[in-house]
This record gives structure tokens, sequence and C-alpha cells, in this order.
């Protein structure tokens, strides 16, 4: 399991969506294709719960892919 593995599952137990939407941001770009939009609309969803302004980039990232 990859180091940023064990942080989404630390970020999970810690339930903090704002550190959850960074991290799933983070997994997006690190995989790409179609696993890297998997995580980008988790990003997305923890973006909006936390009610960042970054929700509107990863929208945005999302309308790009053709995935929302």
């Amino acid at each position: 399991m990859s180091d940023l593995d064990h942080r989404l599952l630390s970020a999970h137990a810690g339930a903090d969506p704002a550190v959850l939407a960074g991290l799933y941001q983070e997994a997006a770009h690190a995989t790409g294709g179609d696993a890297g939009a998997f995580y980008l609309t988790h990003a997305f969803v923890f973006a909006l719960e936390a009610g960042l302004p970054d929700a509107a980039l990863i929208e945005a990232d999302l309308r790009a892919l053709g995935r929302v």
C-alpha cells in the first residue's frame, strides 16, 4: 500500500472533508485516466461537503473530462 493510500485511510478515520478533498485531488493527479476521474469525483464530493472554493475548479476539471 502506498503512502497516499495510508494517508487516505487515516483521513477517512478523521472524517475531515477538506483533508479528504485534497488527498483525493492528489490521487487523481497521480493516477489519471478512469481511476483519476474516480478520485476526482470523490474530491468534488468532499470539497462540496466542506464548502471549499476548490469545488468549482474540481467541477471544471470533471467537465473537461466529460464526467459531469
